[in-house]
């Protein structure tokens, strides 16, 4: 789904996926840590919690200059290469065993709702239980870096639940729409332009849509107000329902241009590149 090279058969598009989704994770990361940080500040920092994102910049850049915008940088670089492989890989082989496997008229491939199919949202449900395992941990341990504390072994899992909550929802309303768009309007994807249109509006859509999910994940990755704290209590922390949006501007164009720069990478180099290559000699079974 993620790419329009000729198919092959789900565990080769499985197994090039980890080679593409790592690409994409280093792009992913490189591109979009400077936003990322400005926005962990406003959610996470009490003494953000008042300012806007240019004061947040500002006073950043004040703070520490540069490095202060990709504090944090090295863990989520590494991490986001083998979850992102995880992710692709997964999405990928599940997707195109739907596709070889199941019948044209199979419910799974079947269109609800005018853009919806169930083999695309079970993709990226499975997806998300295969990433949230190699993921949470990273995460937990780049928030508390972005924030200036020192992570602990013991609670690299901790905010696990929200993890999963917040990428089923992510990365099924990333997925749906791009796959509705590539079969709807396929003339869109013969461009580089056109693909980074395609991708950065998704994700901007799908960001802005889940990031209450975001900012309560990582609150309770970063464990504030306390480590065990309940909804009310973080939602009272962030000073109420609009600060579940608090980070939202800048986090929306950080994923709306990481996402949109990876994608480039992966399906104009990484994956022509597999294909070029032979990767995919071998006929869909």
């Amino acid at each position: 789904m993620a790419h329009a090279e000729p198919r092959s058969t789900p565990r080769r598009e499985g197994a090039i996926g980890v080679l593409t989704g790592a690409t994409y994770g280093v792009v992913h990361t490189l591109s979009g840590h400077p936003l990322d940080n400005v926005k962990a500040r406003l959610q996470l920092d009490p003494g953000f919690h008042r300012a806007s994102s240019a004061a947040a910049i500002r006073a950043m850049w004040a703070e520490g200059g540069l490095r202060a915008f990709f504090r944090g940088c090295l863990h989520p670089m590494w991490g986001s290469a083998i979850y992102r492989a995880v992710m692709i890989s997964g999405y990928e082989g599940c997707y195109t065993w739907f596709e070889q496997t199941m019948p044209e008229d199979s419910v799974w491939k079947a269109e609800y709702l005018g853009c919806v199919r169930p083999m695309v949202v079970a993709s990226a449900v499975a997806t998300t239980l295969a990433r949230v395992v190699v993921e949470a941990p990273i995460e937990q341990s780049k928030v508390m870096r972005q924030t200036g504390r020192a992570w602990e072994w013991h609670s690299l899992y901790r905010g696990v639940a929200w993890q999963t909550v917040r990428t089923a929802a992510l990365l099924t309303l990333i997925f749906v729409p791009y796959d509705a768009a590539r079969r709807k309007a396929p003339e869109l994807f013969r461009s580089m332009t056109g693909q980074l249109a395609i991708v950065s509006s998704v994700c901007a859509f799908s960001y802005a849509a889940a990031w209450p999910l975001e900012t309560l994940k990582n609150c309770a990755q970063a464990g504030v107000p306390s480590p065990g704290a309940s909804l009310y209590e973080r939602v009272r922390f962030l000073g109420g329902l609009r600060g579940l949006y608090r980070g939202a501007g800048p986090g929306v164009l950080c994923g709306a241009l990481r996402n949109g720069c990876a994608m480039l990478a992966m399906n104009g180099l990484a994956n022509p590149l597999a294909t070029r290559l032979g990767l995919r000699d071998v006929e869909a079974g």
